[in-house]
């Protein structure tokens, strides 16, 4: 198939990767010029991986709200009014942060509003329902030092600072979702939500065990003093294709920690 993946980033490279190894003929393009691109030349998939999410985290969204919500609004409304007008199918990468509590329904609707980041991505959630392949990930995480991964954010968090337990939680083992997400697409599965979040949950307490960490901890009510945004705390049913959440983390901080 020909396919073009929008966003250079973290995910985005990962997904290029996966889907050239895979045998497909793969274009990767910056979310500017992706709307252009699929004018100019026939795909089969568009998969978007662009999105606004904060740099170092969700709370630099904030103070930049109207970038969010361009980048998690209206650029994924645009880019699917592009693939529909040439017939192109989408994929789209969405995040769990949408939700609040324990969720049994993978179309459950988003019932969480405290940040402008899930507020954002909520509406285009909604919106591309019916329209996409939506893949939801939640707290990505990977087995190498990279400076996006979620452990490796935990283990620095707790070298300069303090960690929060706010409770259970749904985590994504990134490289294995972007397998499940490009055997989707070549499965030509229909438009829907997917939960691409490993099953079952686990706290903050458990990951600094696993990590073999001992961190100072903030209160719940220390961290919302420090921080900008509300942080969303979930539970969401996992796609059948994703493996045990403590199994995916034994097996990343393993590599992590012998690389």
């Amino acid at each position: 198939m020909n396919i073009l993946v929008v966003g250079r980033g973290w995910a985005g490279k990962k997904v290029f990767k996966e889907l050239v190894s895979r045998g497909h003929v793969v274009t990767m393009a910056s979310h500017d010029k992706s709307i252009h691109e699929i004018h100019k030349n026939r795909y089969d998939w568009v998969v978007n991986c662009a999105g606004v999410t904060g740099t170092p985290n969700v709370d630099a969204c904030e103070a930049d709200k109207p970038n969010t919500i361009a980048g998690n609004v209206a650029f994924p409304i645009l880019l699917e009014q592009a693939c529909a007008k040439h017939l192109v199918r989408l994929a789209h990468f969405s995040s769990g942060c949408i939700y609040q509590g324990e969720i049994d329904d993978v179309n459950a609707e988003p019932n969480y509003f405290g940040s402008i980041y899930s507020i954002a991505k909520g509406v285009s959630d909604l919106y591309l329902g019916d329209k996409a392949q939506v893949y939801r990930i939640r707290m990505p995480f990977t087995s190498k030092n990279e400076r996006k991964n979620y452990l490796y954010k935990v283990m620095n968090y707790a070298k300069t600072g303090k960690l929060v337990d706010l409770g259970q939680n749904s985590l994504t083992d990134l490289d294995e979702a972007v397998s499940v997400a490009c055997a989707l697409i070549e499965m030509n599965e229909p438009n829907g939500y997917y939960n691409l979040v490993n099953s079952g949950s686990v706290n903050m307490h458990e990951i600094a065990d696993m990590l073999d960490i001992q961190p100072q901890w903030y209160t719940a009510e220390e961290f919302d003093a420090v921080t900008a945004a509300k942080r969303s705390t979930c539970v969401i049913p996992a796609h059948p294709m994703m493996s045990d959440i403590r199994e995916a983390l034994t097996v990343a901080i393993h590599k992590m920690k012998n690389a």
